[in-house]
């Protein structure tokens, strides 16, 4: 009996590492990373710099949205985009760089990217999050590749935030 339980749980042990084996040997593909946006509130009229990182298209769009950092409407005040003038939409206002924001007021940022130049591609809803930093803060838009998780834009606050919220309502996405 326990000569046949032995022989049951090596063969099992063995099917599981044959198994275990034959998986390690695939590529691994990653899955895609859940669509968010970042918010934050101004205290304070304030700077912010936005940069993209990527050389396919990149836009980043900042709505105004009132009050409070869950509201899921209101006005774009940044339409951002790295092909702007070179084949972006004419929805598309400006290229990265410093835009300055009114304080007293929520803001809600939302990143994308295509995988191509401008063109028929679709619009891949980033990971946008962020955190304080100082009296500022930083803000990152992430995006899954097949097997690498890529950053598609920075963007920093130098001051004036008095508030910031990950996992915000997701405004703008796509554009």
């Amino acid at each position: 009996m326990k000569s046949s339980a032995f022989i049951a749980m090596s063969s099992a042990a063995a099917l599981m590492l044959t198994t275990g084996t034959a998986f390690a040997a695939d590529s691994v593909t990653l899955s895609a990373l859940p669509v968010q946006n970042f918010a934050f509130c101004l205290s304070s009229d304030a700077p912010l710099t936005l940069s993209d990182t990527l050389a396919t298209e990149v836009g980043v769009v900042v709505t105004n949205v009132g009050n409070s950092l869950t509201n899921n409407t209101g006005k774009i005040v940044v339409a951002a985009n790295n092909f702007y003038g070179k084949g972006a939409g004419s929805e598309w206002t400006s290229t990265m760089g410093v835009f300055n924001l009114a304080g007293g007021n929520c803001y809600n940022v939302a990143s994308m990217n295509k995988t191509t130049s401008p063109g028929a591609a679709p619009w891949n809803c980033a990971s946008t999050s962020g955190a304080a930093s100082g009296s500022g803060a930083t803000m990152t838009g992430l995006v899954s590749a097949q097997t690498q998780v890529q950053t598609i834009f920075n963007g920093f606050l130098p001051s004036g935030v008095s508030s910031t919220l990950n996992n915000a309502p997701v405004v703008n996405c796509p554009y």
